[in-house]
């Protein structure tokens, strides 16, 4: 457990979760018309629920939730400084396990491709700052 910093773990977590509300405000920007004033708060509630069980809004999600991902697996590398993959595994499984908690809300396809994404995206994101830090050296 000495390899893994969980300060580091735990902040590109952090940093994760602060991009994918970004990205999912832009989505639901971008592939639903929720954010007009004067709408009651049930057809709002509805129109997102609507928008966030689009197909293309899904697949969307799940592209750049992947980039997000290997952004935080970038993040977690270069805080940690040493083992980088073993810090960057650390956070997508955290990621997998909080990905649970919102099975239910998701199709099954959408929640399978989450959970045999998330891990080789923070490796992807750990390997890209260490082939950074080797150009830099």
């Amino acid at each position: 457990m000495s390899r893994i910093s969980i300060r580091a773990v735990l902040l590109g977590f952090g940093a994760i979760l602060l991009l994918d509300a970004l990205v999912g405000a832009i989505l639901l920007a971008v592939f639903g018309d929720v954010f007009v004033d004067g709408k009651p708060e049930n057809p709002i509630t509805e129109a997102v629920q609507a928008t966030g069980a689009g197909l293309a809004f899904l697949w969307s999600s799940v592209v750049l939730g992947s980039v997000t991902t290997a952004a935080g697996g970038y993040f977690v590398a270069r805080i940690a400084k040493s083992y980088p993959y073993f810090n960057a595994l650390a956070l997508g499984l955290l990621g997998a396990a909080f990905g649970l908690l919102f099975w239910p809300q998701y199709p099954l396809w959408f929640n399978v491709l989450g959970l045999l994404l998330v891990v080789p995206a923070t490796l992807l994101g750990a390997h890209l700052r260490a082939v950074a830090a080797r150009a830099h050296a």
